[in-house]
């Protein structure tokens, strides 16, 4: 076997095959989040909206997941991986045919709900099949490999779909996101993927209704709420981007290429998330991270040039990219055993209100005041974030 694999692959879905299969399902329903959030404003400022409008769609992406999230990692402690899987697919799916379907600027808000939906539901699930294989002290590693591999494909979207809406147009542009969901469906009929070996190990009674009782756990809301900080500042990222590409005069391409950097230095920070978190304790790591990316955020709206912005977005993501395995490793050993699934949901659902609220936020405090308040903002939020990061 590959010793760069998890050991344990080999006994929960078909050796290697089965962990990078796995790795590559989660990809292709990762990948359309990333790739919506910067073509999907990019869209609506190409047809003259305004940017509390462009707030609102990035709204969207969290908005509805806010509603179902909990009761949806609820449902995979009890179920299994698989059927979860194949609907949020789906829903990414059907998100890319709106436009064909119903041709209004509502579109992109419909869009954006269902898009986001597929993807936090997605996650949700693989980073529970990634969970299971090996030992605890493998788990901050393999989760790693994971949100690495993410990236690669938080590289890909962006670019291509960039190009695709700067010479083919809209339509097309939305379909290439359709794409990641087709070949998800694809991946997910193949055998030996862990999201079916999963069905075997789960445990129908394990989630109970009452999220109470992983509220009193105070180390857990703890860690939510940094784990709520680390998500937003990455993912809302893209509308940033966006936003700043439309204020110095970026093409699509260029914002794409831009957003691309993010993501490869995302890729290159995770790929040495197993060799850090053997030497350096996770709340340390963390709270570097968070202090460094902020001095790195506050510095984005002084970026004029291509070449500049994206230079400090590689940056940017090589300082927070392993920060959400390591956040995600430290939920997955505070929560409680036979909750990990509902307690992942819990925090999805404080990541998304934080998601939503701060687009709309953020959107109208660029109308009034200009894009780099949104960056400074961001900035003293995950300054704020590190008193909380310094306890495991």
């Amino acid at each position: 076997m590959d010793e760069s694999l998890p050991p344990m692959a080999s006994r929960q879905g078909g050796g290697p095959w089965g962990f990078l299969l796995t790795v590559f399902i989660g990809c292709m329903n990762n990948a359309p989040l990333m790739t919506a959030r910067l073509i999907l404003p990019m869209i609506a400022m190409q047809a003259g909206a305004s940017p509390g409008f462009v707030g609102l769609i990035a709204a969207m992406f969290t908005a509805l997941p806010i509603v179902f999230n909990v009761g949806f990692g609820r449902w995979v402690d009890r179920s299994g991986t698989l059927v979860p899987m194949v609907l949020a697919s789906l829903l990414i799916g059907v998100a890319s045919l709106l436009p064909i379907l119903w041709g209004r600027p509502a579109m992109l808000l419909a869009m954006a709900g269902l898009i986001g939906c597929g993807t936090v539901f997605s996650h949700v699930a693989t980073t529970r099949a990634v969970g299971e294989i090996g030992p605890p002290e493998q788990r901050t590693r393999n989760l790693g490999l994971l949100i690495a591999a993410y990236s690669v494909f938080q590289f890909v979207g962006p670019m291509v779909a960039g190009v695709t809406l700067e010479h083919y147009g809209k339509d097309w542009a939305v379909l290439s996101i359709g794409t990641f969901a087709v070949l998800a469906l694809c991946g997910l009929m193949l055998p030996g993927h862990l999201f079916t070996c999963w069905t075997t190990l789960r445990d129908a009674a394990a989630a109970r209704p009452r999220i109470r009782e992983l509220v009193r756990v105070p180390s857990l809301m703890r860690w939510l709420a940094v784990s709520s900080v680390t998500s937003s500042v990455v993912t809302i990222f893209p509308f940033i981007v966006a936003l700043h590409a439309a204020e110095i005069g970026m093409s699509a391409s260029q914002a794409g290429l831009a957003l691309g950097a993010f993501a490869i230095g995302t890729v290159v920070s995770r790929l040495l998330t197993g060799p850090i978190s053997r030497h350096v304790r996770a709340h340390v790591a963390i709270s570097a991270m968070l202090g460094v990316g902020a001095i790195l955020y506050a510095a984005l709206p002084a970026m004029a040039g291509f070449a500049s912005f994206a230079a400090l977005n590689a940056a940017l993501g090589l300082v927070l990219g392993m920060s959400v395995p390591f956040v995600l490793s430290v939920i997955y050993s505070v929560a409680p055993p036979r909750r990990v699934n509902e307690a992942i949901g819990l925090s999805m659902t404080l990541t998304n209100v934080i998601q939503t609220l701060m687009p709309l936020g953020l959107g109208l405090l660029a109308a009034r005041l200009g894009g780099a308040v949104m960056s400074w903002m961001l900035a003293l939020l995950m300054l704020g974030a590190i008193g909380l990061s310094r306890k495991p």
